[in-house]
């Protein structure tokens, strides 16, 4: 055989029960407890069984002709290397009765086939034993979760025909509760969580940690497991500290415009609702900031020690929204939410002329031109002084009636009194013109 063809790697395949059988020409069954097809090398045409003590135990091949056993330590690669192995015929199939276990072993038979080989282990020799187990102190509890304790775990060894060493891993299963979160209800819920580990299991990172106090158990090998013989360790009380957190924002009220807006602009007052979920108890201290970018950097502005908070924008400008959710120790801290918020600046534009009654739909409102108007109020008098009509609603407006009907074609008074997001009131006055006219009129804005 080609020592430099590529090796595949080994595949722990699925636990057999009852007789195993190798790829139809071997069979190995008996030993105190059923064995196990514990993995495969596809390259060397090798697999490798766990058995439970060797008395009793039976290999079995069935082929052609006179079979002839053999079985090698560390190398089969050339004959020189092959030991003899007693066996009895009975037909078409040949037995090895209580092979001993630490070889590979295969038959030649007349078939002329390329050989297969099946390697023993006694597993009663090589048992896996687990106790002291506790959480390590040195691990990022935040981000992780590593197991400490006392593992004896003896190699379970073989060789691949060449003399390349290899081993079967063993497998183990953590388990705890945790939290879990749904997307779709927007919650947490509490379910059990397993872990599968391979090797030494105080070698592997948990990337998972518990997101509630739990009780942690460590379970395996599997090997054992299903020889009945399952050793167990655990962590009567572990005080979670990790946390997963999500958030989000609702705009629960934003003034309208009659004007463009720019991409992602929100117009004052708009207010926000920002929600927080975590996996409360173990989350336990919520901040919300609120910052404004200045000239000198951001700016913090308010402080909210809340789950949920509302907040209304009425100035101007760049913000940043951050949340903060620390555990009840203080150990961990989650910064991964925080959102940009525009507040466009304050337009308002107010016109000379409309055309009340003759131009139904077109330029029949006196109305303002806005965007971002805090605080309003309009008022429109006759050049005697009196009012005529009064509002406060930036989008509403006066239709150039006076105690239900249209006033004279001329030119009236108008007050207009607003706050923009710099935070500020100003005063805009002058003339609206009224005009009678069945053709389009032109006006402008000043």
């Amino acid at each position: 055989m080609d020592k430099n063809k590529k090796i595949l790697p080994l595949l722990l395949l699925s636990i057999l029960l009852g007789t195993a059988t190798l790829s139809a020409q071997y069979q190995v069954s008996g030993g105190t407890k059923t064995p196990i097809r514990a993995a495969e090398n596809t390259a060397y045409k090798l697999e490798v069984y766990l058995v439970y003590g060797t008395d009793g135990l039976t290999l079995s091949h069935t082929g052609t002709g006179t079979h002839r056993w053999y079985r090698y330590r560390t190398k089969a690669a050339v004959e020189d290397d092959w030991e003899p192995v007693a066996s009895t015929q009975s037909g078409s199939t040949s037995t090895v009765t209580n092979p001993a276990e630490g070889y590979g072993y295969f038959a030649i038979d007349g078939s002329g086939e390329l050989r297969r080989y099946v390697w023993i282990i006694d597993y009663s020799r090589y048992p896996a034993r687990l106790s002291n187990l506790r959480v390590s102190s040195a691990s990022d509890a935040c981000t992780s979760l590593r197991l400490e304790g006392t593992a004896d775990l003896p190699t379970l060894r073989y060789y691949l025909p060449d003399g390349k060493q290899a081993e079967v891993k063993r497998e183990f299963e953590v388990s705890y509760f945790t939290q879990t979160w749904s997307q779709q209800s927007r919650t947490f819920t509490e379910q059990l969580h397993i872990d599968t580990l391979r090797g030494n299991p105080f070698d592997e990172l948990l990337h998972r940690p518990p997101l509630t106090d739990t009780k942690i158990e460590l379970r395996g090998d599997l090997f054992a497991r299903t020889f009945g013989l399952e050793q167990t360790a655990t962590v009567d009380r572990y005080e979670a500290v990790a946390l997963e957190v999500h958030a989000d924002t609702l705009i629960t009220s934003e003034s309208q415009t009659n004007l463009s807006r720019g991409q992602g602009e929100l117009l004052a007052p708009a207010t926000i609702h920002f929600r927080a979920r975590a996996n409360t108890p173990v989350a336990s201290l919520f901040v919300w900031q609120i910052s404004r970018r200045e000239a000198t950097g951001d700016v913090p502005i308010v402080r909210f020690t809340e789950q949920e908070m509302d907040y209304t924008f009425d100035r101007e400008g760049n913000y940043t929204v951050t949340l903060e959710v620390s555990d009840r120790s203080g150990r961990c801290t989650n910064t991964d939410n925080s959102y940009k918020i525009n507040i466009t600046e304050t337009v308002l534009k107010v016109p000379n002329v409309f055309s009340p009654e003759s131009t139904p739909g077109v330029n029949d409102i006196f109305k303002v031109a806005h965007k971002s108007v805090v605080r309003f109020s309009a008022s429109v008098f006759n050049r005697q002084g009196s009012l005529l009509y009064h509002w406060t609603d930036p989008n509403g407006g006066w239709d150039g009636k006076y105690r239900g009907r249209y006033v004279p074609a001329g030119a009236y008074y108008y007050v207009i009194e607003y706050t923009g997001t710099d935070g500020r009131t100003h005063r805009k006055s002058g003339d609206i013109n009224v005009v009678r006219s069945t053709k389009q009129i032109n006006h402008s804005n000043q």
